[in-house]
């Protein structure tokens, strides 16, 4: 059985999105109960898999990323006036 090793803390959001990655590339994760003060999770992977989860928790965070809004002109705002 393996060792499970802390690799993030964070809030429930940012665990999820972390974890969701992890798994979705072969990665088991397991995630502890919120801290009752600061409503943190901390995300705990398998030692054997510690330095694959922190090369692809790097490249979920330097993604380039949009912030999931589509980008409009005036134009298409205000319509074809």
């Amino acid at each position: 059985m393996s060792d499970w090793v802390e690799l993030m803390t964070g809030l429930i959001g940012e665990v999820t999105v972390v974890q969701s990655w992890l798994n979705a590339n072969g990665i088991p994760t397991f995630v502890r109960d919120a801290d009752p003060y600061t409503g943190n999770k901390t995300l705990l992977v398998p030692s054997s898999k510690l330095a694959q989860a922190r090369h692809l928790l790097r490249l979920l965070a330097t993604a380039p990323h949009d912030g999931g809004e589509e980008q409009t002109t005036s134009d298409e705002v205000m319509g074809d006036e």
